[in-house]
């Protein structure tokens, strides 16, 4: 790993611990994350790999319904309670600028094999930590695991659309589960 993905990857703690501790919620100031998230790889010339392949579109939602689809039903979810807004919300917001910052940038510095989808993962998992500490919400740090499965699917694919298709339905499932 290099100095500017280490160094993203910090700058990301630090806006993220931020962000979390003055609870700007509602306001504009936290989409700062998301554009720090696409801006960054961006800013320092790093070329993140997303075509819309056919195949890799339909590997993503095969793996979704696959692993998330049980889950849901497990769990009861119930995504059709979910507001337009938030839907939309979740994809531009969140997947996207994740998975484009977590996998297309620092999964992909780190090289291609699965110590890179493990080390990208374990990473991913502790920028949830700030929402964990400052929110109360332990269940964010299990991301680690859905993590491995949008690691390998980039793996697998060399284009982070199908991570960001598995990423946005997990967080509508894991959102739409009554309690």
């Amino acid at each position: 790993m290099n100095k500017k993905t280490i160094s993203g990857y910090c700058i990301v703690l630090v806006l993220s611990f931020l962000l979390h501790a003055l609870s700007p919620a509602k306001t504009y100031i936290h989409l700062m994350l998301p554009v720090f998230l696409l801006l960054y790889p961006i800013i320092t010339g790093y070329r993140v790999k997303i075509s819309f392949s056919p195949k890799d579109i339909v590997l993503g939602l095969a793996i979704t319904l696959l692993i998330l689809v049980p889950y849901g039903i497990a769990f009861r979810a119930r995504i059709t309670d979910l507001a337009p807004y938030f839907i939309a919300f979740q994809f531009i917001s969140v997947a996207f600028p994740e998975e484009f910052f977590f996998r297309g940038f620092i999964q992909d510095s780190l090289g291609k094999n699965y110590r890179s989808v493990v080390f990208a993962s374990l990473l991913f998992a502790l920028a949830h930590l700030p929402k964990t500490i400052f929110g109360g919400d332990w269940i964010v740090l299990l991301s680690f695991f859905p993590s491995l499965i949008m690691g390998w699917l980039y793996l697998k694919t060399n284009n982070i659309l199908p991570g960001i298709i598995f990423h946005w339905l997990a967080n509508l499932i894991q959102q739409s589960i009554p309690g």
